[in-house]
């Protein structure tokens, strides 16, 4: 498993292409890059499938050697967090360990990876109004956000920080609801008692070029229903009705 990758390329030109020096519209190739940016050809390429996948450039038609720029994308999903905040409760996060490993069958196929490649295991407990909510797990291809590790959203929305600081927008969203056995963590976590069920919401972010950037597994204490019919409607629903959503 490859941990390193060409993080400072990745910000200069992710930077350029947010500030408008390579205008939507425009053409970047490999070989112009590598000259402008004093890098190889390898981690050119690297940072540009990395580009690609959080939706601020696409191949060239018709097999042809470079990339289509298509700039920043518009947020189109609130953040759960934010959401929470302007319902009036009070969000916090306590993140419980973030490490990098190597992707599994199961990770390579949500995230569009190779097995075995990095990605980002960032595991918190998330709290409302000071009361344990979800153990959610998230996992994202380690190209997506670098450095991961050393921020802190505690209180602060982790979307927002994928927005801001490593120009990755939400786009798409695939999501399902179901109702699961809580494993020993969740009973730990969120003070349940052994063969409890929980709400379990999986969800894949796409960017604008419908590449997963995040899988997400949150896994919710079903009894807290004012908080999820706030957050998530859609599975408050499916706790009033008891019944699992039509596939």
């Amino acid at each position: 498993m490859n941990l390193s990758f060409p993080t400072a390329l990745q910000q200069q030109l992710e930077a350029a292409i947010v500030r408008g020096d390579h205008a939507p519209g425009s053409t970047l190739r490999p070989g112009q890059l590598c000259r402008e940016y004093g890098a190889s050809p390898a981690d050119v390429e690297r940072v540009l499938g990395a580009t690609h996948r959080k939706g601020l450039v696409k191949p060239l038609a018709g097999g042809q050697d470079g990339y289509l720029v298509l700039g920043p994308t518009q947020a189109r999903f609130s953040s759960v967090f934010t959401h929470t905040a302007e319902s009036g409760l009070k969000p916090r996060s306590l993140v419980r360990q973030v490490e990098v490993v190597p992707a599994t069958p199961e990770m390579a196929k949500k995230l569009e990876v190779e097995e075995g490649s990095p990605v980002y295991r960032y595991v918190r407990t998330r709290y409302v109004n000071e009361e344990a909510l979800a153990n959610q797990i998230n996992y994202m291809p380690l190209e997506v956000c670098p450095g991961l590790e050393h921020d802190d959203v505690t209180r602060h929305s982790f979307q927002k920080l994928l927005e801001n600081k490593y120009a990755t927008v939400f786009a798409g969203m695939k999501e399902r609801f179901s109702m699961v056995e809580a494993n020993a963590e969740d009973c730990e976590i969120l003070g349940l008692a052994a063969g409890s069920t929980i709400l379990l919401i999986e969800r894949v972010a796409l960017s604008a070029t419908n590449r997963p950037v995040v899988w997400a597994n949150i896994r919710i204490r079903p009894d807290r229903y004012a908080y999820v019919a706030a957050l998530w409607p859609e599975a408050a629903e499916l706790l009033s009705s008891g019944r699992e959503p039509a596939a």
